[in-house]
Parts: structure tokens; sequence; C-alpha cells
């Protein structure tokens, strides 16, 4: 979903896998877990805990925390994290056993979030003898003793070494190798690699002059030594940990290059980095030949089998584990083919612990799972948070270790059954759905019969639509969901469920018929897709009520209650009544061009009228896939006033404009060269009361952010289902503060169901909530609300009439 804030959180993020202890010997293993990928850097912890019949999970203990995608580091009797909380970026340490605090550091202030990503540090600290090395966001490098947070020393890598500060961040995270510490600052002049002393934090070696934005190095045995693999925009290299002397070096092809070129290990002398869609495995063999290095790189395949997420898979007797998007799969490693692949327990990372999975799966549950190719076994979950992160567990002290955006857990393993299985069980019922009436008939027939298949068939025929709305004698609804196909595994998605979720159809044995049931809430109307074989997207067959996706191509299906408040789809009128224009905008601000369309009324050129405007940001999916040439067409001049309509298409990086780190200058394109231009070209009516902005679900904020910067030109801003996580919102929520409120109208609404991504800590509904909240605390006048309704285009385009009688409403006839 290229528009989703995932990608954004996934990109930054990827740059956080690595952190290792070293020394010039051999790896070892510990029982700690002293860097973000356990004591080998490798995903891995050697603990025989699982083994044994009855195996359970239970919730040790779950405290407060804050913002930040550190990871969890242990050793000892202590875990130590980073966060943000009050307006500070922390560092601190919790009892491993109790939870308790044992103390707390502040890095400096906040960092806040970028284009998608939450507050905090996302740096992991690296735990050895007997200290805490810590990388803040603004680049402060610190050494701190664990056993009371005393700050040892401390280095600046920008200010001292020419470290060059990322958009999100100093990000990555360090590796400890003996008595040197081995950063990636960035910087120029030969000093991408920093090489720091850990007694003093003086300088030992600097190498590179590779920019680095997300990435972080990593140690690996590779061809008999121990190495630095490290990644920066341009190549790949292994470096000498005790010299910085260069082993080998990769370039990176065009287009391979970026954050997330983060190399993990898959043993033998291999490694794996991100690349081409998926992932591109290679060997380090000792160059025999001679030349420049002393090794050389080989290739050895690439695969599509994993990609398409941040967390990096693990490597476990001839198999790597990991994720396609949300699907954890099973990978030869040898060759890179795809084993078996399962939507359950979804989530965002995993380690491995002898041989079983610890995954931190969706919704906040620690997932203990069998890593074997037969396929995916779980053994035992238990709920240990409110929802998931994108930083994945730990394991130190016999404990597993997870966080969010809000708390910090431990997970303890108990040989007693009971609730953990219990808990298993209940997830697999939710996922079959609950059947009754009609369909639960009619199953219990196909399962008795001699040939079910040719029960199927005749339900087929008899259902010439689909799905199947039952009433309850309570006034309920439920619906079932059918699918038929040659398929392994078909799975439905739509606005009804957690964006990141998936709710998986059963299979009726010996038939060809997939199914599911959902409860439907009188009044509401759903967007929904199938998900057959985990990558190919599909509207219901037999459901002819089809919309454009909100991203994506194809397809969605469409269910309206018979209750629903919404009304119909706009019907086009028999001709068109306006004209579409499009001219090339210069912009200096955006150092670029922008393509405007704009929509007149049929009357424009005609006479000396003037007329309001409607700014639409994100223009094009306005009248490519929510079709707003057809509603205009049909309510201005009946229940509209005439008006001129700009559409501002999106750019290519829409995220910097849509609440990023370009919002200001987006904001200063509409207000300083968009808005001069259209009224040089058209005949618009002057004054803020005459002038309004739509922005749909990112670009609202768009459409807040530019009224509220000029008030003087826009009165009125529109925002629908809008999404407030691109590093714009405390800017927003101050000019609201600051702003005055007869300035500027809102009109604000969402869904009853719009985007929730529970691991993301993303929840369009609530964000929208609370923002009505601030603005008619603050005085402003606000409407819309919350409608009886799903996300996508049918919702929105159904309201848009609606919406703009409500800016620009026709006057009623004289006489």
């Amino acid at each position: 979903m290229s528009r989703s804030r995932c990608f954004v959180l996934a990109l930054l993020f990827a740059g956080t896998l690595s952190a290792v202890i070293l020394s010039a010997a051999p790896l070892a293993a510990s029982a700690d877990w002293p860097h973000l990928r356990g004591p080998l850097q490798d995903g891995r912890a050697e603990a025989e805990i699982f083994e044994g019949e009855g195996l359970g999970l239970e919730l040790a203990w779950r405290v407060p925390l804050g913002s930040g995608y550190s990871g969890i580091t242990a050793a000892g009797d202590r875990a130590v994290t980073a966060y943000s909380r009050d307006g500070v970026d922390w560092v601190a340490a919790f009892d491993l056993a109790s939870g308790e605090e044992l103390w707390r550091v502040a890095q400096d202030a906040t960092f806040p979030g970028r284009n998608g990503a939450h507050d905090g540090p996302l740096s992991t600290p690296v735990l050895g003898d007997g200290r805490v090395y810590v990388l803040a966001p603004r680049g402060i490098l610190r050494a701190l003793a664990l056993a009371d947070g005393k700050i040892l020393w401390e280095v600046r890598l920008d200010q001292a070494h020419g470290g060059q500060q990322p958009d999100f961040g100093f990000v990555t995270t360090p590796v400890l190798a003996g008595e040197t510490l081995l950063v990636q600052g960035g910087g120029n002049e030969g000093r991408s690699m920093l090489a720091f002393d850990t007694a003093d934090g003086s300088l030992r070696w600097s190498h590179g002059d590779g920019k680095v934005t997300h990435q972080s190095p990593v140690a690996m045995s590779l061809a008999g030594r121990l190495q630095i693999v490290t990644a920066t925009q341009s190549e790949i290299s292994g470096l000498a940990a005790e010299t910085g002397e260069e082993l080998w070096t990769l370039p990176l092809e065009e287009g391979q290059a970026s954050g997330d070129t983060v190399p993990s290990t898959m043993g033998e002398d291999r490694f794996l980095v991100p690349g081409g869609g998926g992932f591109i495995a290679y060997r380090v063999a000792a160059n025999e030949e001679g030349g420049e290095h002393p090794f050389r790189v080989e290739e050895l395949y690439r695969t599509t089998a994993l990609g398409r997420s941040y967390p990096p898979p693990v490597y476990h007797q001839g198999y790597l584990y990991g994720y396609r998007g949300q699907i954890l799969t099973c990978v030869d490693a040898a060759s890179g083919e795809r084993v078996w692949r399962s939507r359950p327990p979804g989530g965002s990372g995993l380690i491995l612990v002898q041989d079983h999975l610890v995954i931190y799966g969706s919704h906040g549950h620690v997932v203990v799972a069998e890593a074997t190719p037969e396929g995916y076994r779980e053994k035992a979950r238990v709920q240990a948070l409110s929802g998931s992160a994108l930083t994945w567990p730990s394991f130190a002290g016999g404990r597993i270790l997870v966080r969010n955006l809000e708390e910090l857990a431990a997970v303890s393993v108990t040989r007693s059954a009971g609730s953990a299985a219990a808990e298993v069980a209940g997830t697999a019922e939710a996922g079959e759905g609950s059947e009754e009436g009609q369909l639960a008939t009619w199953l219990s027939r196909a399962e008795a019969a001699e040939d079910p298949q040719k029960v199927v068939d005749e339900l087929w025929e008899k259902h010439s639509t689909l799905p199947i709305v039952e009433s309850s004698s309570d006034g309920s609804e439920r619906v079932h969901f059918l699918y038929r196909g040659d398929a392994q595994e078909v799975a439905l998605s739509g606005s009804m469920l957690d964006a990141q979720a998936r709710r998986p159809l059963e299979r009726l044995a010996g038939t060809d018929l997939f199914y599911t049931t959902l409860e439907l809430e009188p009044g509401l109307r759903w967007e929904y897709r199938f998900q057959v074989d985990f990558e190919d997207w599909q509207a219901d067959p037999k459901n002819p009520r089809q919309l454009p996706p909100v991203g994506g191509r194809g397809t969605v299906s469409e269910l309206v209650s018979d209750k629903y408040p919404g009304g119909a789809l706009p019907e086009p009128p028999a001709e068109p009544r306006g004209r579409m224009e499009t001219f090339l905008l210069p912009s200096t601000h955006l150092e670029g061009d922008k393509e405007i369309q704009v929509w007149l009324p049929p009357a424009h050129g005609e006479g000396d009228d003037r007329y309001p405007l409607l700014v639409v940001h994100d223009g094009r999916a306005w009248l490519e896939r929510g079709e707003m040439v057809q509603t205009l067409d049909e309510v201005v001049g009946a229940e509209v006033q005439p008006m001129v309509v700009a559409f501002v298409p999106a750019g290519n990086a829409w995220w910097l404009e849509a609440g990023g780190t370009r919002t200001a200058e987006y904001a200063r394109m509409v207000a300083e060269e968009l808005l001069p231009e259209l009224e040089r070209r058209y005949r618009i009516l002057p004054g803020p009361s005459h002038r309004a902005q739509l922005g749909l679900r990112y670009f609202g904020l768009s459409s807040a952010y530019v009224a509220l910067r000029y008030p003087e030109l826009f009165g009125h801003a529109v925002m629908q289902s809008p999404s407030l996580s691109l590093g714009a919102r405390e800017e927003l929520e101050r000019m609201i503060r600051q702003g005055e409120p007869a300035a500027v109208r809102f009109y604000l609404d969402w869904n009853r169901h719009d985007v929730r991504m529970v691991d993301r800590g993303m929840d369009v509904g609530e964000e929208s909530r609370e923002l009505e909240r601030l603005l008619r605390g603050e005085g402003y006048a606000v409407s819309g609300g919350e409608m009886l309704d799903s996300y996508g285009w049918g919702a929105w385009r159904r309201r848009l009439g609606r919406v703009l009688a409500e800016l620009f409403p026709l006057a009623p006839a004289s006489g």
C-alpha cells in the first residue's frame, strides 16, 4: 500500500537492526541479550526453555514507558531501553525480575518523529563490561555505568567528528568490539565509520565516505574471520574491527541503496541484504587470486519469498524464518525457495530461542512456535500488551521482553497448559467465524453428503449475488462471505477489520469453498476484498457492487446495509455541465512543477460573475478514484453555488507534503504560487469566506495547515478521515491554539470503521475525535463528526455533495 504509514515507518526503523559485542576471538554465545539481535547478533539465543509438554506463557510484569522504537537489551538482572516522555528522550534500566525502574538518564530533548514516525529515540543501547553505550537522535554518544546510569563519557558525532544527522535523527546502533565501539556517523573525508576507545571516547580510527541514513553495522564470522559488515547508500563493505581495514566491498545496484540495506547472517559465510523487491544472498570467500582486497563476494541467489517488511529473518538448520509483508514465511536457505507461509500470528518481528520462534504477533500477543520446515506449529501465546509495535522481542533471564509506544512488558514461561492453551484455541475459533441460520444448516448438509462439491455447486446456483446477509430475531445481521476457487488459503480484508488484519476463511473439506461469518451493525457499509494465496487481491466475483480501492490496483466490493443512512452514489447527468482545463504551475517552493486541473462551472466565461474557489489536495485521486467531476456536474447549480475547483496532484514524495517535512513548503506553494495564478486565470471571488480547501486522509492535515497558516486567504478547511501521523501534528495543534477561531471554519468527518493499525499505534477515528475536541475547545466552528460508515471511496463520494453544499450552499431563488 504505497501511501500507508507502515511504509515510512518500516523504512526508518530498518536501521536499528544491528548491534554486537565482539572480541578478536570468534563469536561466542551469551546468557544475556546485550544487543538488539541477541548475543551473536543473529537473532538467536541458546536456551532449552520451551522443550517438553504443557508449555504455557504468562505476563510477568508490565510497566509504563513512552514513545520510541529503541530495542530492549539485557545483562545480568536488568533490562535497558530508550524512550521519550514529558518532552525528554530517556535511557533507563529496569529490574528484570519485577520491572521496577532502577535508574533513568536524560539523553536530550525529545526528538520529534518525522514523516510517519512517532517521537523518540530509535537507536538501541548496547551493553558490555558493565556499561551502557547509547546514541541519542541528535548525535550524542554516551557511555553510562550499567549499575547506576552514571555518565562516564560522551562525544558529539556531528560537532566533533563530522557526522551528518539524517532526517530521522541518528538511528544507527553501535557495535562493541572488545575495547572499541564502532558507530556509523555518515561523515565525509573518511569519517563514515567511526571507531571509539571504550575507555574515554577518543577516536581510534575512521573509514569511508559513504552517506548513512538508517543503516547499522553488523558483526559476522565470514570466511574464517570476524568482520564488521557495514552498508552505506552506495556500497556494502567488510571491515576489520581492530584497524578498519577494508576486507572487501560490494557496490550497490541502482535503486538498491536505501535505509533498510542492512545485512543479516544466514550461516556458512553467507549473508542477506534487502534488494530486488526481496533479498539477495551473498557468500564471502578468501580471495586466492589476489587483488585489492583479501576477500571476495559472490551472489548466490535472489528471492522474493521474504521482503516488504523490516524484520530481518533468522537462520536455523538450513532454513530462514521471516516475513513477506505480514505473512510468516519459511525459506530454504540454500535456494531461496519458499517452503511454507502462514497468516497467523502476523506481527512485527521474531527471534529464535533454541529451536523455537518467539514472535511479537498482531495485537500485542507474544507467540511461541516451532522452527520447523514442516509448517507453522504454534505452541503457546499470551496477550502481553494492548498493541504491537515495530520493536521485536528480546530474550534474557528466561523471559521474553517486548515493548510498544506506551509500555514495556516481560513474559514468563510456565509448565501448566492452562490459560495459554486456552488462548490459542480461542484465537483459532475467532479465525473460523461462527455460523448460524441457513449457512450452518447448509454446511452440515454438505459435510454429511457423499459428494460435498455437488452441494456447493447447488448453493452457488441458488445465490446469484454474494455475500449472504441473514437477519436475527434481535435485529442484528450476520454476513456470510463465500469464495470458490483453486486456492490453498483465502483471507478476508476490509475496512471493518484492523488495517493490518486479514481474517482467514475456513475451507469446507472436499470442496473448493471457503467461508467465514461476521456481525454487521445495522446501518453500516463495508468495503472488502479477498486475498487469495497470500498475494492475489480479488474483489468478490459474485458481488456486482465494485469500487476503486483507496490504494493499489483492481477493485474492492461493497456491502451496504438496508438501513444505511448515507444514500446512493452520485448518478452521472445526461451530459457534462462543467468543463476541465489544465495548466502547469512552476513552483520554486517545491522545486518542481505541478500539473493543475481545474473544473469550471458552465457559466464561467459568459459574463462578469465571480465564483467561490475550492482547492482539492491530492486532486488526481479525487478525479480518478473519487470521480469528483461526476458529483460536481450533479450538484453544482442544483444544491451548490457555481464554483471554480482546482485539483492539486500529490507529489512523488507525497508524504513530505501531507504532514511531513515539506508541509510548510507545500502550504507556501498553495498560498503564494497557486492562488495568485488561479486569480489571474479565473474570475474568483475575493476574501477568505469564498475560498475553501478539501483534504482527504493524510492531506486532511495539509488542508488545515494551509488555512491556519493563511487565514486571510482561506476561510474553510475540510478534513475527511484525516491521518495526522506524518510528523506535523504537534505544529498543527500549536497553530490551532495560537490561531484566531473566528478566521477559519472547519468541516471534519470520519467513519465508524476508519483506518486502525493496532501494530503501528494508528487510529484515525480516535485521532479525529481528539482533533475535534481540540478545535471546539479553542472556540472554532466545527461541523461533520463520526459517520456510520467505513473507510473507502464509497463513503467519501456519497458525502461529497453534502460537504460542498455546506461550504457554498445555493441561495434560494428570490420571489
